[in-house]
């Protein structure tokens, strides 16, 4: 089964132009299974998703609510940003990321850290949690993204690795082309947030990018 876990689109995220009935049906295209809305901050309510599968009308399509957080320190010091699957709200950004992971876990879901590697505009530092990835108590990383170099994509899963975390694939998607670039292929059935939670802990799944060698 394969999902793109990590796409903003304009509905709640301003830095995106996809039209989010749109993804589903750009996704169906590109041979994805289901989708995750991971909108800047806010967390899709569900009766919002069920209209949008209602509107796109492809059955047994999965799309699941995500959120995507942005953690500082108590000093205000950036740590990265973070997929969070399984919490019942939107969680804004005003936590840092030892208050977000405990938050989550205490609810029941995963933290995932995104695009750890992914270098910065200036040449330094990151857009993600970079080198302090394992001082975090992560559920998985993102070892495939489309702005990831050889070195990045080395240093993702080699830390995933050494962790004992799995290893996902996304398209971080703010264009409808960019969707399922990377994605995440699961072994078993995803039909729900409860299952994705179960099978990301498992590590049964593995990362995939349609523009390099499958992890």
């Amino acid at each position: 089964m394969e999902i793109d876990l990590h796409i903003h689109t304009g509905r709640y995220s301003g830095c995106s132009n996809i039209d989010p009935v749109m993804a589903i049906t750009r996704a169906k295209e590109v041979g994805l299974d289901g989708i995750a809305l991971t909108e800047h901050g806010i967390r899709w309510p569900d009766e919002e998703i069920h209209k949008l599968l209602k509107q796109a009308n492809i059955p047994g399509f999965i799309v699941l609510p995500g959120q995507e957080i942005a953690c500082y320190s108590a000093k205000g010091k950036f740590q990265g940003e973070f997929l969070v699957f399984g919490f019942h709200s939107s969680l804004g950004s005003n936590k840092t990321a030892e208050q977000l992971i405990e938050i989550v876990h205490n609810n029941g879901g995963i933290v995932i850290a995104a695009h750890p590697f992914k270098r910065h505009d200036t040449g330094q530092g990151y857009y993600g949690s970079g080198d302090d990835t394992p001082v975090f108590n992560l559920d998985a990383i993102e070892v495939e993204h489309p702005s990831y170099d050889g070195e990045a994509r080395r240093r993702a899963a080699l830390t995933a690795e050494t962790m004992g975390i799995a290893g996902i694939g996304c398209s971080d998607a703010h264009d409808l082309r960019d969707i399922g670039k990377c994605r995440s292929v699961f072994e078993n059935e995803v039909r729900d947030i409860k299952t994705l939670c179960e099978e990301v802990r498992a590590r049964r799944v593995r990362a995939v990018n349609l523009f390099c060698a499958s992890r």
